[in-house]
């Protein structure tokens, strides 16, 4: 039926965005794929730069890597603080851009640091809390909020930019770091964060209620816009912190926060101990980077499928199975054990974070994703240390890869009795009788 002129002046009052022919979530979800590859690609980079550092300013490889920890650690700080504001209309759009704004110019400053106080201070404890604490922190605040029924592929797909980051950048870095300098790089490193990072993050938007729009692009009336409705029922940050649902939520991506960066981060020392040259390391942990990345897609797929506690679950089963490969496959065919451990690994990365609004709504999930997040990133950003700490201690990777395992199945075990949120306990939540539309809907029911 053609437009009525009504109709044609109504749709030249909505935001531009909701004019578009695409949904647009699908614009947040590659800002933030973009904003996350900046952000773990500025850990990747330092680890590789932290060789010519290292030899041009005589600090130790511990000292560089204190600086990566203080950076991760101040991420968790940061969001613990700041994550609240990502949860409103304005605050959003101000911190992904002033997140990137300090991201970018603080990777500059690193090529002009003479010591290494001033490298911890500007990459570590700056750059953490006010640049990547918030970036990192977007892809659980902002994509769950955009999505509903596709909430497992959009985050699947907005943190593969992590994913990308590991299997281009470190190849990458060496062959620049060879051809310029540490410091010229970490200014080309700078100027490509500013870009990547600062102009798409102007056009992020808290939710897409703020533009005229409905979650998923679902229209007004639809039966599936009236699903999403039913399961978008909310918990503020201190009402989730009251139920034993968050802290088994907790307790299982606490343990499956340690392999994530600890794994990858000992991969390539591991095939070294096994007598295999750099280059060849090099590449099996491409292989990493490479399942890791693209596995999401499927990933991804299954969460869109089955509730998330379940896919987590497979997830966790399967990183329990094929962490223990680098121990167990004989001879060259080890090399092909990263590329199978990456497959579930970036399963996590990509899909934990959409438990917090599976499980409590998406109203107020930078509050809570921000509050939790110092609990995670102690496993997560101790993970690398802790498992080359026990290879220096036991004379090889073997105690840390039983360690990364069985971190695994601690996981599954908080996954396997966690239950459904029971709302009715808080007193601004109606009680919800059973087998209702509205209790039939929730996604945190069929947990």
């Amino acid at each position: 039926m053609p437009l009525t002129t009504s109709d044609t002046e109504f749709s030249q009052r909505l935001p531009w965005q909701a004019r578009l022919p695409f949904f647009f979530g699908w614009v947040i979800v590659a800002v933030i794929f973009l904003r996350a590859f900046t952000t773990a690609g500025a850990i990747w980079s330092t680890a590789v730069l932290s060789v010519p550092m290292q030899a041009d300013l005589g600090w130790s490889q511990s000292a560089i890597f204190l600086g990566i920890t203080l950076r991760t650690l101040g991420a968790a700080v940061g969001g613990f603080f700041l994550g609240r504001f990502l949860d409103s209309r304005r605050g959003a759009p101000f911190l992904a851009v002033g997140s990137a704004f300090v991201s970018g110019f603080g990777i500059i400053a690193v090529s002009f640091v003479t010591e290494v106080w001033q490298f911890w201070l500007i990459f570590g404890v700056l750059s953490g809390m006010l640049g990547a604490g918030p970036g990192a922190l977007m892809q659980a605040a902002i994509v769950p909020k955009w999505f509903v029924r596709k909430r497992g592929r959009a985050t699947a797909l907005a943190s593969m930019g992590t994913g990308l980051a590991a299997f281009l950048l470190p190849f990458t870095v060496a062959n620049v770091v060879e051809a310029l300098d540490w410091r010229t790089t970490f200014q080309l490193l700078g100027v490509m964060t500013l870009i990547f990072a600062v102009l798409p993050a102007m056009l992020i938007r808290t939710r897409p209620e703020d533009v005229g729009l409905r979650t998923d692009g679902d229209k007004e009336g639809s039966e599936a816009a009236a699903r999403a409705r039913a399961a978008d029922t909310s918990l503020t940050a201190g009402e989730a912190f009251r139920t034993t649902t968050l802290w088994l939520l907790v307790g299982a991506v606490f343990f499956a926060s340690f392999s994530p960066t600890a794994y990858p981060a000992n991969l390539t020392p591991t095939f070294s101990d096994k007598g295999f040259d750099l280059t060849t390391a090099g590449f099996a942990f491409s292989a990493y980077g490479f399942t890791s990345f693209f596995g999401r897609f499927f990933w991804g797929w299954l969460a869109d499928r089955m509730h998330i506690r379940k896919t987590l679950l497979i997830v966790c089963a399967w990183n329990g199975l094929t962490v223990p490969l680098l121990l167990l496959m004989p001879g060259t065919s080890v090399l092909a054990a990263g590329a199978i451990a990456g497959f579930g690994i970036g399963a996590w990365v990509g899909l934990n974070q959409v438990v917090w609004a599976a499980y409590f709504g998406r109203a107020n999930l930078g509050a809570i994703a921000g509050r939790v997040r110092p609990l995670i990133t102690l496993s997560g950003g101790t993970g690398p240390f802790l498992v080359a700490a026990m290879a220096d201690f036991f004379g090889g990777f073997g105690v840390g890869i039983i360690v990364m395992a069985l971190s695994w199945w601690a996981s599954s075990f908080f996954l396997f009795i966690v239950r459904p949120v029971r709302r009715p306990m808080f007193a601004d939540t109606p009680p919800v009788a059973p087998g209702s539309p509205t209790t039939q809907a929730n996604p945190s029911q069929g947990g």
